[in-house]
């Protein structure tokens, strides 16, 4: 869909051709009308006008429109449009008009807009509508932030035509400061990210003169202007780990600057993978960002379970107990059968929707499994028959406290409470892994040391070992330090 285009239009927005060949501005801001320099002066001049106002000036060249139009140019907005006639539905052109006892009316930009309405019909033959709005008449001053924002306000609402989704070009170069601040907040507050902005150059004053129209950077995100606002927006949602509503809220940015957030939307996307459990597409999705020595911990058969635990202290900052409670538990006894996979590999079938199957196999290497066989040549490694598995194999777990609990405590609990449908308070959670915890540190130790008891690491925390935390941290930090490239 194409975009609206919204142009303030200022004393120096048109440019004329003299008779010595130079393009002149109609328009100075910094001489006074009379004052016998400039280019205003030098275009009065050329014409044998003498003393005439801006507003004389433009109204004079107007009637006379089928003489001059050739010699009269957009200095400012010329250059966009040529680029960009192919992606405008139409244009809106805001000038002033006040009222006669008005000190400013003499500068008023009304004639001014026409000029470029003609220059625009001509140059495009009339493919592309224009229309003049006039600020002032109404007794409106352009130079009164509150007054201008009702103003805006209204003109948004009720005379510039938006479709639904279209995006509003906005070019704020002519006019008052109060106009142009006044037309960027009311639009943001109406439209959001549809607005966007182009800024222009204004300094080349050899290429003016030469007939060329300024250069111009954009579109800029009009959201650009609140980054401050949105950056705080997107740690607090980050802080909760909301991964999905971080993504929307930043789409725009990633877009508009691709270069400079680099590899941040990709570890977001990740962030998103890893809080859906899809832990293995998160190590894909974040493996650049990862070093050699957590590329290696990726390739263990164990790092998955200290993902899965480190998820349920992030569901537990949630206040998602019913998932804290699942993730906690799934991460050790997920653990216990990927150590039995790794450990017994040639033993252990793992058939879709089942236990996997241990084969009698395995008693060559592990005499001490003998017993388990005694009925068949293989079994289903069960919840209680994996535990008689890793006590055989691991037999300090037989007297750890941690491991215990997991068994006669979390087992039984995961079962009652899954069962319920009134929710879990925090402390069943605790109480889930033993009456003595009774706050989120020592839940985390008890998960924490089942994971390194069974595979001998030697972690101080579920942060520390997960690698989704650094992944997050990177985030974080490349939201805290972006600038939007519109106002580096």
């Amino acid at each position: 869909m194409k975009a609206v285009l919204v142009a303030t239009i200022g004393t120096r927005d048109l440019m004329f051709q003299v008779s010595s060949g130079s393009w002149c501005n109609l328009g100075d801001d910094r001489m006074k009308d009379g004052d016998k320099f400039g280019e205003q002066f030098e275009v009065l001049s050329d014409l044998c006008l003498g003393s005439k106002t801006y507003r004389q000036l433009t109204q004079h060249l107007l009637e006379r429109i089928e003489i001059y139009r050739q010699r009269i140019k957009p200095v400012i907005i010329g250059k966009l449009i040529n680029d960009k006639a192919v992606d405008i539905d139409k244009i809106y052109l805001i000038g002033t008009n006040q009222n006669q006892e008005v000190s400013e009316r003499e500068k008023d930009t009304l004639y001014t807009c026409e000029l470029i309405k003609n220059w625009v019909e001509h140059q495009y033959q009339h493919k592309i509508p224009v229309e003049v709005i006039h600020l002032g008449i109404d007794g409106t001053n352009p130079a009164h932030f509150e007054q201008m924002f009702a103003w805006w306000r209204n003109i948004w609402r009720n005379q510039i035509e938006i479709k639904i989704n279209q995006l509003i070009w906005v070019c704020l170069k002519g006019g008052v400061g109060q106009t142009s601040e006044a037309a960027r907040i009311s639009g943001l507050s109406m439209f959001g990210e549809r607005i966007q902005y182009f800024e222009f150059k204004s300094n080349n004053t050899v290429a003016n003169r030469a007939g060329i129209s300024s250069e111009y950077t954009g579109p800029f995100l009009g959201t650009n202007y609140l980054w401050d606002r949105t950056r705080q927006q997107a740690l607090n949602l980050l802080e909760r780990y909301d991964y999905a509503a971080v993504l929307k809220l930043l789409q725009p940015y990633h877009q508009q600057d691709t270069s400079g957030w680099s590899a941040t939307p990709k570890l977001l996307k990740a962030g998103l993978t890893w809080n859906q459990g899809e832990f293995e597409t998160f190590l894909n999705q974040a493996k650049d960002a990862l070093s050699r020595e957590q590329l290696y911990q990726g390739a263990s058969f164990w790092w998955q379970a200290y993902e899965e635990a480190y998820l349920a202290i992030i569901r537990l900052e949630q206040n998602n107990t019913t998932e804290a409670m699942f993730h906690s538990f799934r991460a050790v006894e997920g653990l216990l059968y990927m150590w039995a996979k790794e450990i017994f590999s040639q033993a252990v079938t793992d058939p879709p929707n089942k236990f996997p199957i241990l084969s009698k196999s395995i008693i060559h290497k592990y005499p001490i499994l003998k017993q388990e066989f005694t009925e068949s040549s293989e079994i289903e490694l069960n919840l209680w028959r994996m535990r008689r598995l890793v006590e055989a194999i691991i037999p300090k777990v037989t007297y750890e406290q941690d491991f215990n609990v997991f068994w006669d405590n979390a087992r039984i609990a995961r079962n009652n409470l899954f069962h319920r449908i009134d929710g879990l308070t925090e402390k069943q959670v605790f109480q889930a892994w033993g009456e003595d915890i009774n706050n989120r540190k020592a839940w985390e130790n008890r998960i924490l040391s089942c994971l390194n008891l069974a595979t001998g690491n030697n972690f101080k925390s579920l942060e520390r070992a997960s690698l989704f935390a650094s992944i997050h941290q990177r985030v974080k930090q490349a939201i805290e330090n972006y600038q939007p490239i519109a106002v580096k």
